[in-house]
């Protein structure tokens, strides 16, 4: 009785990670299994990305209550800046990002972003700078898109 009940408890837990898991194909135990264990090390892996970028603190990837703007190069391409800013959530922020942008003749090649009670934390990887005259042009760009002052609207989530 106790190996029946033990055994209906897996197979409970095994329903479980069948509807939570995306991209499963195959339902059989083993796939559930290997696709979960794939699942766990790419979210630790990416957890210890983002305090690898933070210094070993998630506080600095959550938004904070003023704006901000810093830059960097990328450490494996020094033809990458790495621009990173805080500010308010509005909905044409990424649309104001992308014309200011393109603007001083950047492309976005990689983005991070985080939206939580009305702000915005992002990191984006902008290349086609190089020297700081173009930096500077950069800079000037994306303070006109995250200083823009929000109209009538409200956060996507409230806590």
């Amino acid at each position: 009785m106790a190996e029946r009940h033990r055994r209906k408890r897996i197979s409970q837990q095994f329903d479980m990670l069948r509807t939570i898991l995306p991209n499963l194909i195959k339902m059989d135990k083993a796939s559930v299994l290997g696709e979960t264990v794939r699942q766990l090390r790419e979210l630790k892996n990416r957890v210890k990305e983002m305090k690898g970028a933070s210094n070993g603190s998630l506080e600095c990837v959550l938004p904070g209550d003023l704006n901000s703007l810093s830059f960097g190069f990328s450490e494996k391409d020094g033809n990458l800046v790495k621009a990173t800013f805080s500010c308010d959530d509005r909905p044409e922020l990424i649309a104001d990002l992308t014309r200011e942008i393109r603007k001083v003749n950047g492309t976005v090649v990689r983005a991070e972003m985080v939206f939580i009670g009305g702000r915005n934390k992002s990191v984006l990887w902008i290349k086609g700078f190089s020297g700081n005259e173009r930096m500077g042009m950069l800079k000037r760009a994306l303070k006109m898109a995250i200083d823009i002052p929000k109209k009538n609207w409200k956060p996507r989530f409230n806590i």
